[in-house]
């Protein structure tokens, strides 16, 4: 794909993008729409609920934040009741946080939420180009997981 090229299809998706996200979101469950609960903290959610827990560390790598942003998300958190913390007793600088049993509920209501608007949305398009979107959705995958 020539310079141009390329340029013209990232002006197309900076175009589209911030309206199709808009709309996910608008979409998605109470907590979200009400500002109750933000997207960093239902990716820390769902991430929790895979793993069960981590150290504050790895939060902040997998978000791409510095400790003290991963230590505000994870204190809203703690304060709503979704997310439990507890110090290491070998180290006293090791943090690890736990999704409670009330935060499974949040990340489910909300994958379920989720699952729902991909439907809406994608229900739209027929199942060749639902096909063809989901595989360049795991080319892209795969490459970010490679950089």
């Amino acid at each position: 794909m020539s310079d141009d090229a390329i340029k013209n299809f990232a002006n197309d998706v900076l175009k589209l993008m911030p309206d199709i996200l808009r709309e996910f979101f608008k979409r998605q469950t109470k907590e979200i729409a009400q500002g109750n609960i933000s997207l960093p903290q239902i990716l820390t959610l769902d991430l929790l609920k895979a793993r069960g827990s981590m150290r504050m560390g790895e939060l902040a790598k997998y978000l791409s934040v510095s400790m003290a942003a991963a230590t505000g998300i994870a204190d809203r958190l703690v304060r709503s009741g979704f997310v439990s913390r507890a110090g290491s007793n070998q180290d006293r600088r090791i943090v690890n946080i736990s999704i409670t049993t009330k935060g499974k509920k949040v990340a489910q209501e909300f994958n379920r939420a989720r699952q729902k608007t991909i439907i809406e949305v994608f229900g739209a398009l027929s199942g060749t180009d639902r096909d063809k979107y989901l595989e360049l959705l795991n080319k892209i995958h795969k490459h970010i997981k490679r950089t």
